[in-house]
């Protein structure tokens, strides 16, 4: 494998783009393989993960900014929570949500031109306008902002129910924490480079009989360690396992600059360019790639695999504080060094409530005859 991988490598002449080092891995066809990769990518964020649901707990939970023992080690006396937090977080996000952001096409060589560009930008700006990516946007940044993880994604969508045509569609994805999961050995922070990932979906029972009555009904893992919430619907937890398939091409560079693809279509004009001077000057095998996605839960597949229209995995993290230490991502939001700091005060602040409200009276001192005709007032 690895001579056949550098033999790749002289053909390219170090043009790699960063999916030719992963384009040497088995099919995704065995289903007990694509769980156990499920379990690695959960089990190499888990401590980061962990540290992000404590994060978001903290603010959204009713007790989250008390620790659970002395909660309850404190059960009848003041406990009360001065919160410094949110609104910290509430100014961050509101920075991040008032600017504007747009993307942008430059043309850069080749055949890119303005309008090509200008072209581009265009359907950019629709696909963002159908999505209302702005609400998005801004949903992720608070996500961020708070854990240090959030993502979104592209989705292929019909047009209406009544049409065979498709849009591009960003969608939000919901409690990312407990759903998405990247390829482990990707680095990039938009994680572009991964192989692979997943995105679990809680579905209701009575949907998971009606798409797939052979199914097994048994859910798949989100790596959570405990429950914060009671008295949720009841679901199934299947996966949708979006993942990168590479196929050998051949190009072929023609004397006037021009570039083909080895296929039908070029070997019925090859001829012809001859005639007119064009002829071959190198050629080389590159690869193409194709995202591909399937369900499955944790038993087997569901259904058979889908080519998609994305040749890099649709799904784009939001990180906070990114960095690769130790071959591992690292990150974190505002709310995880604000922890400590917060419970010290609601219980120092609770501990100064409660003795300053049990603290007996001060003590009057007088004569008897001072006190002659008030002695009512001060009897306790």
């Amino acid at each position: 494998m690895e001579d056949e991988k550098k033999e790749l490598d002289q053909e390219g002449e170090g043009e790699q783009t960063e999916f030719d080092t992963l384009s040497f891995y088995d099919k995704y066809d065995d289903h007990d393989k694509v769980v156990n990769l499920l379990t690695a990518s959960q089990e190499a964020d888990n401590d980061l993960r962990e540290h992000a649901r404590e994060a978001h707990l903290f603010l959204d939970q009713r007790t989250g900014q008390w620790e659970q023992y002395w909660w309850n080690a404190n059960d009848g006396n003041p406990r009360y929570t001065f919160d410094q937090c949110n609104p910290i977080v509430a100014q961050v996000s509101s920075e991040i949500e008032q600017a504007d952001f747009d993307i942008r096409v430059s043309p850069a060589g080749g055949k890119a031109t303005k309008a090509i560009a200008s072209t581009f930008d265009g359907l950019i700006r629709n696909i963002e306008n159908m999505s209302n990516s702005t609400q998005i946007y801004g949903q992720s940044a608070r996500g961020m902002v708070t854990s240090g993880f959030d993502a979104w994604r592209v989705v292929q969508k019909y047009v209406d129910d009544n049409s065979f045509d498709q849009d591009l569609m960003i969608e939000k994805v919901a409690n990312p924490l407990d759903r998405v999961w990247f390829d482990p050995s990707a680095e990039l922070q938009d994680k572009s480079d991964s192989r692979y990932c997943f995105v679990l979906h809680p579905i209701s029972v009575e949907e998971y009989d009606s798409r797939w009555p052979e199914g097994s009904g048994q859910s798949l893992s989100d790596d959570r360690q405990g429950e914060a919430y009671y008295d949720k619907a009841e679901v199934i937890r299947i996966g949708e396992f979006l993942y990168v398939e590479s196929h050998e091409r051949e190009l072929v560079m023609m004397s006037n600059g021009q570039t083909h693809e080895v296929n039908d279509d070029f070997e019925s004009v090859v001829d012809d360019l001859a005639e007119l001077g064009v002829t071959e000057v190198r050629r080389r095998t590159r690869k193409s790639h194709r995202v591909c996605s399937r369900f499955f839960d944790a038993e087997n597949w569901l259904e058979e695999k889908k080519e998609t229209v994305f040749n890099r995995i649709p799904v784009v993290p939001v990180y906070g504080n990114f960095k690769i230490n130790e071959a591992k991502t690292i990150y974190w939001g505002v709310v995880e060094k604000l922890l400590d700091p917060q419970r010290v005060m609601n219980y120092a602040l609770s501990r100064e409530v409660a003795e300053g409200a049990l603290a007996p009276r001060a003590k009057y001192w007088m004569t008897s005859t001072q006190a002659l005709g008030h002695e009512s007032d001060f009897r306790p």
